[in-house]
């Protein structure tokens, strides 16, 4: 069984893929997608961005909360 300390280092290495790199750059243009007023018709559309921005904003910000997870465990 994998320690927390094994998994928080195997997703920073994941973090540093090409394809990784990748994915989030292509989800921010998404989210700046998403965020566009213009696309939103009705109060349907504007819950549907929102679902949107929340997950988007989970993955972006993976990253970053790994990186706060592995300094705690350190500490």
């Amino acid at each position: 069984m994998k320690t927390d300390e094994d998994f928080l280092k195997d997703r920073l290495e994941l973090f540093q893929q090409p394809g990784w790199l990748d994915l989030i750059a292509e989800l921010h243009g998404i989210e700046s997608s998403v965020r566009d007023i213009d696309t939103i018709n009705d109060e349907k559309d504007l819950w549907h961005a929102k679902g949107q921005l929340q997950q988007l904003g989970l993955i972006l910000s993976l990253e970053s909360a790994t990186t706060i997870a592995m300094d705690n465990l350190e500490d």
